[in-house]
């Protein structure tokens, strides 16, 4: 047997290395520094050619963790760094788990590196957590300073505000720090529904042709992205950091915290981008990958077998039925559009050769956000509600319902102060927007819609669209209904489950979506940068989602050539009766929306995006850049290339404000 030892021995040699093949990492207690290194690329957690300027900024960039604590006795917010902490490492396998510990506020925390061979986690387990009563933690942030990048370098920082934003390596802003939380605001006392917020748990920096996707997989519904832009000596950096608790001001406007900390893991998935995948369109592939393996995200292909009215050949087309013109109890609904005139909208569209899911908005009993929360029967009586369910079904189309549990009005009939969601000081919070209202706590919420969707099976209506849900997690402090940002999204997603349809981006249960109405075409301007399609890399090919609705196109051209360059779908906001009948109404947006005024557009973009661009919508974006100024090339993967021009000067044949599609396959 001895004369095969050794072949067998060299074989091994040659084989265990690949059997392990993947990153190298490395972590020094000395320098807190984390090197991963992969096939001959090296990043770090802070800069390899700092220079030192101040004791501060030394231990800022030098520490793989920030800590925001709560100092009772100053009664005010302070910082640490985890450089500064005391630090003993230990290995295990392709782990190493850091213990650092800050004696002089009590506080230690255990983190866990995990080296995955393609990509590493960052892990702080909750078991691991201990803290002073008199210095609680607020937040700590994880990595800030991973593959920071000069002024000057070739690179960028990668956000998902709204449909995600690029922020080059070009500018020196001397110190800013910008923070935005994922999912939208954390304490709100005044809650604006139209703020764009950050879609999705994804961020990345990429510097020459290196970079990383980090993915938030634990502890994402309370966590923001923290950008600085040229610190100390001049490097931009994106890292996470997870909130334990928040500052708010108390009714005397002094800042206080609250108390309550959740007992969650905190982790980041971190992929590394080499080469031509060191981009945004390497970002959201690795999201979009994470999703469909780890998440079991069904493709668009698959879903449309069991949901008829996602198929591409189907157009969204919200139907406006009525509003009050007050808000008294026995004020009449202006009708702008009756069942009976649904009925003839069938038939017309029909006729046009156009299959449409009719989302019906301000059908409820008191209009269009007339009493929130909704219930039965609409306005126009539940006989002409179930003729048109059937008149539809027999045309090949479909009958969806709009509906909002996110907002409650005074002048609803149950309206009563616990339905509100509260602030930490206890008072309800108002809704900014064209009608002034407040917002249901999601338990709240969450029961009226389960009596609502129950009723609305019994008529008929499988899907629904929900107004507002899609927008952003918020968090009551009611003492006998609280309701963290954790359970805020447990809730919305299990409504989403039901509902299929959403109104917004934000994707914490997109698992239950299959169209999301008003998708993010724009990111916020929150921190600078140019606009790039990241939620539609994402998520094209996986759900369906549209913008404005065509007929409220603020700039016709730009919106449509938007809609051909991110993958969306029309969607239109029609009524049989003219707008002008409720121009004395809170509801200003319907200044065009007459039926008859918009079928030539509505029938040619239907042409257009359902049906020469429809089976499209089964396929992934494999490629997104700027081919010359102000032009943009989207490729996907059945090889079909759109092309839009938003110069002034003809491209290749192409005009301004034009566009080309290329058929063809890979």
């Amino acid at each position: 047997m001895s004369r095969y030892l050794f072949p067998i021995l060299l074989l091994m040699l040659f084989i265990t290395p690949l059997a392990y093949a993947g990153l190298d990492i490395s972590y020094s207690a000395e320098k807190d520094l984390l090197t991963v290194r992969d096939d001959g690329y090296t990043m770090m957690s802070s800069p390899p050619d700092w220079k030192s300027v101040n004791d501060y900024w030394d231990s800022r960039i030098r520490s793989m963790f920030i800590v925001e604590y709560w100092d009772r006795g100053l009664e005010n917010s302070r910082m640490t760094f985890s450089y500064d902490a005391k630090r003993s490492a230990r290995y295990t396998g392709k782990t190493v788990e850091i213990e650092y510990r800050f004696p002089d506020i009590g506080l230690s925390f255990t983190s866990v590196i995990e080296n995955r061979d393609d990509c590493f986690l960052v892990k702080i387990p909750d078991s691991t957590f201990r803290e002073n009563e008199n210095y609680p933690v607020i937040g700590i942030t994880f990595l800030p300073y991973l593959n920071a990048g000069r002024v000057g370098e070739r690179g960028y920082i990668v956000i998902p505000d709204g449909c995600g934003t690029m922020i080059q390596f070009n500018k020196f802003f001397g110190v800013t720090t910008l923070e935005k939380s994922v999912y939208g605001d954390l304490t709100p006392s005044n809650y604006n529904i139209n703020n764009i917020p950050i879609t999705m748990p994804l961020f990345s920096c990429i510097k020459n042709n290196l970079g990383f996707a980090g993915i938030i997989s634990e502890g994402k519904e309370f966590s923001g992205l923290v950008m600085d832009m040229a610190p100390g000596n001049g490097y931009y950096s994106i890292g996470t950091e997870f909130y334990y608790r928040k500052i708010f001001e108390d009714v005397y406007r002094k800042k206080r915290i609250t108390q309550r900390r959740d007992d969650k893991d905190r982790s980041i998935l971190f992929s590394l981008l080499k080469d031509e995948s060191a981009s945004y369109m390497g970002v959201g592939r690795t999201y979009r990958e994470y999703l469909l393996k780890e998440k079991k995200i069904k493709t668009l292909k698959e879903k449309v077998k069991k949901y008829n009215y996602i198929d591409p050949d189907i157009i969204d087309i919200n139907i406006f039925m009525g509003i009050k013109r007050g808000f008294q109890l026995f004020d009449p609904v202006i009708k702008l559009t009756t069942f009976k005139d649904i009925g003839w909208m069938l038939n017309r569209l029909k006729s046009l050769g156009i299959k449409a899911n009719l989302i019906l908005t301000g059908w409820e009993r008191s209009g269009f956000e007339g009493e929130n929360p909704v219930t039965f029967p609409p306005f126009d009586g539940l006989r002409g509600f179930k003729a048109i369910m059937d008149k539809a079904k027999a045309s090949g189309s479909f009958i969806s319902l709009s509906v909002n549990y996110f907002e409650i009005y005074q002048n609803s009939r149950d309206f009563y102060r616990r339905m509100t969601l509260k602030s930490p000081v206890k008072l309800p919070v108002e809704q900014s927007n064209y009608r002034n209202g407040f917002i249901i706590c999601p338990e709240v919420a969450m029961s009226k819609f389960q009596k609502f969707y129950s009723e609305a099976k019994k008529n008929g209506v499988t899907d629904v669209e929900l107004r507002r849900l899609g927008r952003g997690l918020i968090e009551c402090f009611d003492d006998e209904h609280p309701a963290d940002r954790f359970e805020s999204a447990r809730i919305y997603s299990e409504m989403m489950e039901n509902a299929k349809i959403v109104d917004g981006g934000c994707d914490y249960g997109v698992g239950g979506v299959n169209t999301f109405m008003f998708a993010p075409s724009t990111s916020s301007g929150f921190f600078g940068g140019e606009d790039i399609p990241l939620w539609q890399i994402v998520y094209h090919g996986m759900v369906r989602y549209s913008f404005e609705p065509v007929n409220l196109r603020k700039d016709f051209d730009y919106e449509f050539l938007k809609s051909l360059e991110y993958g969306a779908l029309p969607s239109a906001m029609l009524t049989y009766e003219s707008p002008i009948l409720i121009r004395e109404t809170f509801y200003k947006d319907l200044f065009s929306s007459k039926f008859s005024d918009w079928e030539r557009e509505l029938k040619n973009e239907y042409e257009l995006f359902n049906k020469k661009l429809g089976d499209v919508q089964y396929e992934f974006i494999v490629d997104h850049r700027e081919v010359a100024r102000y032009v943009y090339q989207t490729t996907y993967s059945d090889g079909t290339r759109v092309i839009v021009n938003y110069s002034n000067e003809d491209y290749n044949g192409i005009k301004p404000l034009g566009y080309k599609i290329v058929r063809g396959r890979y």
